[in-house]
Parts: structure tokens; sequence; C-alpha cells
């Protein structure tokens, strides 16, 4: 076992979260313990507790970094040619990607059960919300006279469909795949919501 004089708090920290998303790329967040992870690290559980109060704390910034790098992978694409329907479509088409890459990463930040049962801290909105302001930047494109109200609305109904196309997907419970694939049941989905949503 390594000691805790080896590295830094904040090189502990990015050595705990990085050993536990790579744990759950082979195992459900729900099979993950303490002690697995500070093996994992080369570590103690007790040097583990120094650094977060416990595994959902721990797992609740591994979130957080998902969160994060979901928010710079949709940064990093090329919509400025491209109108908004199409750049909520992209954002859509990459979250289904991710899914489906990382279903462990993917599926954590919806397990409540894993997380318990405790407010999620400001720090962590602040992250759901930066995610949520780039498809409600698109949404003022498309009906610029829209209240803030009217704006979170239609973003949480959009993506709520999105999610559950993608939960159908990764669990292969579409039963439509020779008929129709995830991307284009997201392109329809997509569509006809802002149709519906402009016309109403």
């Amino acid at each position: 076992m390594a000691r805790r004089s080896d590295h830094t708090r904040e090189e502990l920290t990015e050595l705990a979260l990085s050993s536990a998303e790579e744990l759950l790329n082979i195992k459900p967040a729900s099979e993950l313990s303490t002690r697995q992870i500070a093996t994992k690290m080369g570590y103690t559980v007790g040097t583990l507790y120094q650094i977060f109060k416990n595994l959902p704390d721990l797992l609740l910034h591994v979130n957080a970094r998902t969160l994060k790098r979901l928010y710079n992978d949709c940064l990093k694409l090329d919509i400025k040619q491209h109108s908004a329907e199409q750049n909520i479509l992209a954002y859509a088409n990459l979250y289904l990607e991710f899914a489906h890459s990382h279903q462990g990463l993917w599926t954590l930040i919806f397990d409540n059960k894993v997380l318990g049962d405790e407010e999620l801290p400001d720090w962590y909105l602040m992250q759901v919300k930066a995610l949520f302001s780039l498809i409600e930047q698109q949404l003022r494109q498309i009906k610029p006279r829209s209240s803030e109200q009217e704006i979170t609305q239609i973003s949480r109904v959009l993506w709520s469909s999105v999610h559950g196309i993608c939960t159908l997907s990764i669990n292969n419970n579409l039963f439509v795949q020779s008929a129709c694939s995830s991307q284009e049941l997201i392109a329809s989905l997509i569509r006809n919501i802002l149709k519906g949503w402009t016309n109403g």
C-alpha cells in the first residue's frame, strides 16, 4: 500500500475518482465499495475517508465529472453553421453515444439508490444547469419571445424524452431495430416536439 504522503490531496482525489470510473466500466455502482476503490488506488480505505465523507459522496463527485465531460464534449461540436434544431439533435446524438460507450458512468447519474437521499449540493446543481443551458440557448433561437419558465419547461420535456429513448436503447428494449435506429427515433422526437412547441 502507498503512503498518504506519496500524493497530495488533489492527486489523491483524482486517483480516487479515476479508479472509481475504471471500476464502473466493468461493474455496476451497486457492486462498488470503498475498499475496492482504495485497493485499486493502492491506498487504505482510511485514506479514502479523509477525502470523501462516504461512498455516495465519492460517486456524486464522479457524476459531476461525467456531467462536465458531457458539457465539454458538447462545446467541441461544430455547431456554428447549423440550425438550432440541428444543434439540439447533435447534442442528443452525443448523449446517446456516451450512454452506449460509458454505460456505467451514464447509469450512475440517475442511480438514486446508490447516491442516497441527501440534498444535492449547489456545486453539483450548477453542473446540471450548465448542460441544460446549452439546450436552452438553442431553444431561445427557435422561439425568441419565450419566457424563461417556458424555455426551462420545454428543455426538460425535450431532454426527458431523449433520455427515455437512450435508456430503452442501451437496455435493448426499443423493439424497433429493424424498422428504425435510435438516432432516427431521436430525430423524429426532436422534430415533432419542436414543431408542436413553435406552433403552439
